[in-house]
């Protein structure tokens, strides 16, 4: 309870600018925090995630043969703006400010991802470690496919369809490779909404 409480406290400043960016239709932080802030009680709720492991049984997923280019692929959305922009495509910012904004981003999804873990101490599906909560593959695919949608999407709708359907393959194959339960795949989508949506707002764009 103590640690649900702590979760409120951390997210109340997202969750009011999220309030305020919705009056000017920027939605991305309230969605951000509903999906981490979800996830995040399936995870720490026993009966909750209870139910989420005898889904994960029904599925049949335990002792199936990895695919792991997952492990590649969580980063091809966040290099692709710079290839993109390379390429010659109009986008919001220049290629020094996307790299600006991009490195931003990982860096606090990274941080993000490593002090949740060690907070929240979730077993993986497959028994390796406790690191489970949330997925760090996935917040990077999402983050790399919100900063698609954010320079590119205006001009080239596909191109953040694109994104965000290889960000979810992402999020898939952590499941179906036993690394990550739903919850952790939903919860690290939301922790890349909210990251980008703070790299933007502090600067400023």
């Amino acid at each position: 309870m103590k640690r649900l409480l702590l979760i409120l406290m951390l997210l109340m400043p997202l969750v009011s600018q999220a309030q305020r960016d919705t009056l000017h239709l920027r939605t991305e932080p309230l969605v951000g925090a509903v999906l981490f802030s979800g996830a995040t009680l399936v995870s720490l709720q026993p009966e909750l995630h209870q139910y989420e492991i005898s889904l994960y049984d029904h599925l049949g997923l335990a002792g199936v043969p990895q695919q792991p280019f997952d492990n590649v692929l969580q980063f091809v959305p966040i290099a692709t703006p710079i290839a993109l922009k390379l390429a010659g495509l109009e986008s919001r910012h220049s290629i020094g400010e996307i790299a600006l904004l991009s490195a931003t981003a990982s860096l606090i999804s990274f941080a993000a991802v490593e002090s949740a873990k060690r907070l929240y101490q979730v077993e993986r599906p497959d028994g390796r470690s406790f690191t489970s909560f949330p997925s760090g593959h996935t917040i990077m695919a999402f983050t790399g496919a919100d900063i698609i949608r954010r320079e590119f999407g205006a001009q080239y709708p596909w191109l953040a369809v694109a994104g965000y359907c290889v960000a979810a393959l992402v999020g898939v194959m952590r499941v179906y490779n036993s690394r990550h339960w739903p919850s952790d795949v939903l919860g690290g989508a939301g922790a890349a909404l909210l990251t980008v949506s703070l790299t933007y707002w502090l600067y400023g764009k």
